[in-house]
């Protein structure tokens, strides 16, 4: 009994077709084979256990002494292993532990093709699907993978980004997600994986953002676009290329700043795509910090990008188009309660509506250096004017 006298493709597209079947865990299991943690046989877009396929389609070619047992062969790439024999019958065999940045990101969109292919009706996979090819490992919100990702990048890289939904609903839409850092009682595995999900942004890596749905798993293909320190968010876009330019500090003076312009659209009835509105907050925050200017308070997670020009009106996503403010204040904002006169950076209540007080601002005028744009500021108090009966009033720039 040797692994070198498998020699049937046919047979091999039978194990192949059984492993479909039943699914990988119950295949191994019914074999008596562990999960690969190295080497794949990549058919039809599909991942593959190699060492399982190879023993078991050994049984189907060899029935008499059936399925070759795990410990009777081994799954390297030595002669008279399993890789060489099933590529001599014309499959591919994957390594995925990878020396370079390049043959990594070939391994995860490998992946991906993988786990497209296994989707059910719904656009789910699995659990097992998700781990099998290490896609996702571990219970932590960031799987890292760091004894396989380390010989690309010192700090490991991350490979999947777990997203629950409990405690940050709302950042996760059909676009992407803003992933918030890690927050445990490991401070130091915590900055870790900080530094891997930023070393997948710098090396152009995909990762994989996972989502859970009872006993399967919704997964989408995502690039890492910036992230932000102060309020430790990660800004992460779904699609199939990675991003032309990362947010990794405050950009917002480095093009012409135009007043009108977004991507908002209309997808059915009366829901509204923003496919802006993440990139557009982690650029607030960038240029601003996660600080409400008007009342102080510094809670990242309290904070919200209010728009000056809305982004129902054509408001362009510049960050100079926006100001951090709590999240209280920001609804305030959006009922014309209050706004800010361009030519005096302070806060004035609407003369009928509750005071400057009441809303708890207690620094109505601006000081910071960084500033939203005098145009947005203008639109925006004359916009208020006009919703208060005032239009006569409106600030011309003089």
């Amino acid at each position: 009994m040797r692994i070198k006298d498998l020699t049937s493709a046919a047979a091999v597209e039978m194990a192949l077709a059984e492993y479909d079947s039943v699914g990988g865990q119950a295949f191994r299991g019914r074999h008596h084979f562990g999960q690969s943690t190295q080497y794949y046989l990549s058919h039809r877009g599909r991942l593959y256990d190699a060492k399982a396929i190879a023993g078991v389609a050994y049984g189907y070619q060899h029935p008499s002494h059936g399925p070759m047992p795990h410990d009777k062969f081994s799954g390297g790439e030595a002669a008279g292993s399993a890789n060489p024999v099933l590529r001599a019958m014309g499959f591919e065999v994957l390594d995925s532990h990878s020396k370079t940045a390049e043959a990594e990101r070939a391994w995860r969109l490998a992946v991906w093709q993988n786990l497209l292919a296994r989707r059910d009706g719904s656009g789910l996979v699995t659990a097992d699907t998700v781990r099998s090819v290490g896609a996702y490992g571990n219970f932590r919100g960031i799987w890292t993978d760091k004894s396989r990702t380390q010989s690309v990048h010192p700090n490991g890289v991350t490979i999947g980004l777990k997203h629950t939904g409990q405690h940050y609903p709302d950042d996760l839409d059909e676009n992407g997600v803003l992933y918030h850092y890690p927050v445990t009682r490991q401070p130091g595995r915590d900055r870790g994986e900080v530094d891997a999900t930023k070393a997948a942004a710098t090396l152009r890596l995909p990762v994989f953002v996972i989502t859970e749905h009872g006993d399967l798993r919704g997964v989408q293909l995502a690039w890492v676009e910036g992230w932000e320190d102060k309020s430790s968010l990660f800004l992460v876009k779904f699609g199939d290329t990675p991003p032309t330019q990362i947010l990794d500090h405050d950009r917002s003076e480095e093009q012409p700043f135009e007043l009108e312009g977004n991507r908002r659209q209309r997808r059915s009835g009366t829901v509204v795509v923003r496919p802006d509105q993440a990139r557009f907050k982690l650029e607030v925050f960038q240029r601003y910090g996660p600080r409400c200017p008007l009342t102080g308070i510094a809670v990242s997670q309290m904070i919200e990008a209010a728009h000056l020009r809305g982004d129902a009106s054509g408001g362009t996503a510049d960050a100079r188009n926006g100001l951090p403010m709590n999240a209280a204040l920001h609804r305030a904002f959006d009922a014309h309660l209050f706004a800010i006169n361009p030519d005096t950076l302070t806060a004035e209540a609407r003369p009928d509506g509750p005071s400057l007080e009441d809303m708890g601002i207690t620094h109505p005028k601006l000081t910071s250096e960084r500033l939203p744009h005098p145009d947005a500021l203008r639109w925006r108090y004359n916009e208020w004017l006009r919703c208060t009966g005032r239009e006569g009033e409106a600030s011309t720039g003089r």
